[in-house]
Formats: structure tokens, C-alpha cells, sequence
């Protein structure tokens, strides 16, 4: 769970919450957080570059790739794609963690 550009767009809040409340060990607990991640990351890089014209994705691949932390990939990003790019990145955030907290429940 390391930091991510996007991070403070996304709210996973009541998904982990939801996860620790679970009977399941800690081990597979944390399994699951990680699989969250994974799946919120891939979703919106994915999100990222079907709006991004591919010219840019190899730039904007290796840029997560050395840095993804970087705040700067945002600015990128609204350059090459919209000023509202992290209204963007949060309403489908919102929509990846609505299928997960779908899938989570019995």
C-alpha cells in the first residue's frame, strides 16, 4: 500500500473498514487490502489511459512507473486530458469501490 498520485482522490475509508470488521484472520485480511489496491490501481490507470490519447501513454506508463507518488502526473494529466481530470479519477474511484463493497457482501 504504498502512496499513489491519486490517493487523496479516493476514499476506501468504509471498504477497509468493512474488511477489518470481517471474521477472516489477519493474514488474509490484509490479503484482501492488498487485492483493493491492486484493483482500484489497475482500474484507474486503465480509466487513465483510454482517455489519454496513446501517444502519451508510454510517457505517462513510465512516469507512474519511477515515481508514482509524484504529484506532478496530475498536472500531466490535466494537461493531456482535462482540467477536471481528478473529478474524473474520483467519480470512478467511487464507481470501483461500489463494485468491490458489491462483491464484499454476502
Amino acid at each position: 500500500m504504498s502512496i499513489i498520485f491519486y490517493d487523496y482522490l479516493v476514499n476506501k475509508k468504509d471498504l477497509l473498514d468493512a474488511i477489518e470488521k470481517m471474521t477472516a484472520p489477519d493474514n488474509h485480511k490484509g490479503k484482501m487490502k492488498q487485492l483493493v489496491d491492486d484493483i482500484i490501481h489497475q482500474g484507474l490507470v486503465e480509466f487513465v489511459l483510454q482517455k489519454l490519447h496513446p501517444h502519451y501513454h508510454r510517457t505517462f506508463l513510465s512516469r507512474i512507473e519511477a515515481a508514482p507518488f509524484d504529484p506532478e502526473l496530475v498536472a500531466f494529466l490535466k494537461d493531456h486530458i482535462s482540467p477536471d481530470i481528478e473529478k474524473e479519477i474520483q467519480l470512478e474511484a467511487d464507481k470501483l469501490i461500489a463494485l468491490i463493497k458489491k462483491d464484499l457482501t454476502p
